[in-house]
């Protein structure tokens, strides 16, 4: 493969419209954020993770995640969980729903998912999974996807064997992301492993997840594991432009970085869809927070604007020093 070319990723057979894919992130992965990506060129994107079981208890915390346009396309839902009742359940409501695409979380390593014995913390036992994986299938007709990572730490590495799991259990795509639990988000992405998980199910296609953060990585992530597609996560967090430049890279053009008036305009987008989205006041304010400092990001005098807006408990406040200096054709 040419060093600056994308692979056709296909889920059963059919293409989506392109190879990258936006990963699913607690509190990021939301609507605003997705229809972002999708218009800059994610084929694919996730939802942020959810309880089975709060979703079969209608909690309106989990039922909130749901929330999709249109105009993102198709929806990966993702669903955490061990216990086959409610991941079963779950999937069966989804399925109700209208919902084409289910993913299952088996990579996530925060404490409150290990504690519920989900997540990385079901690669503990892997010998568990088949029947947690029929559950999901039983009741779910569409496409059905898991993420993990390498294993619980260094010296037990069970992703190329979950992910034949996946592959007998009539899974549809692997994503991973090249970690162990123990890891957390520590030291490097190993590329080598998802490389073995590859080879492990040449029936699936598998989407490589770690330390993607310009489009040459993403090409030296599909030469050096012979992935099918690249999951791009906390890069793209107020860049979706790196979707947008991969691809133009692909096709063999030179994108340029955005414009201060680019950033400006997509940030108000983003913010208009963040009000219309989501309904708490105190939620809006965590992800306007988070997005005037990552739109930011990179410019002269970012690291100073952000301790003066994010220092602001107004958001019309921070939203009047964001425009202030996004229009400025130099940061003071």
């Amino acid at each position: 493969m040419p060093p600056s070319s994308l692979p056709t990723l296909r889920v059963r057979g059919e293409p989506l419209s392109s190879a990258l894919a936006f990963a699913p992130m607690s509190g990021i992965s939301n609507l605003p954020a997705r229809l972002l990506a999708r218009e800059a060129g994610a084929g694919l994107v996730f939802s942020e993770t959810i309880s089975a079981r709060a979703l079969v208890e209608a909690r309106p915390s989990a039922v909130r995640k749901l929330r999709s346009h249109p105009q993102e396309g198709r929806l990966a839902v993702q669903l955490f969980g061990g216990e086959a009742r409610f991941l079963g359940e779950a999937a069966q409501l989804l399925a109700a729903r209208g919902v084409e695409w289910l993913d299952w979380n088996l990579g996530c390593p925060v404490k409150k998912f290990l504690r519920a014995g989900a997540g990385a913390a079901l690669l503990e036992e892997p010998a568990k999974l088949p029947a947690l994986m029929a559950a999901l299938r039983r009741h779910m007709p569409g496409a059905l996807s898991v993420k993990l990572r390498l294993g619980p730490d260094a010296s037990h590495f069970v992703a190329d064997e979950v992910a034949r799991m996946a592959a007998a259990e009539g899974f549809d795509l692997v994503s991973v992301h090249g970690r162990t639990r123990s890891q957390q988000y520590r030291g490097r992405a190993d590329r080598s492993g998802i490389a073995r998980v590859v080879a492990a199910v040449p029936e699936l296609p598998v989407l490589a997840n770690g330390d993607i953060a310009t489009p040459e990585d993403v090409f030296s992530m599909l030469a050096d594991t012979g992935a099918a597609g690249v999951m791009i996560g906390r890069a793209a967090v107020g860049n979706p432009w790196l979707f947008a430049h991969t691809l133009a890279q692909a096709r063999g053009e030179r994108p340029q970085a955005p414009a201060r008036q680019v950033r400006l305009a997509t940030l108000e987008r983003h913010i208009d869809w963040i009000r219309q989205s989501i309904d708490d006041p105190e939620a809006q304010t965590i992800q306007l927070r988070r997005y005037v400092a990552a739109y930011s990001k990179g410019l002269p005098g970012s690291n100073r604007f952000r301790e003066h807006a994010l220092r602001e408990t107004d958001p019309a406040r921070m939203l009047s020093l964001a425009h202030t200096f996004f229009s400025e054709p130099k940061a003071a």
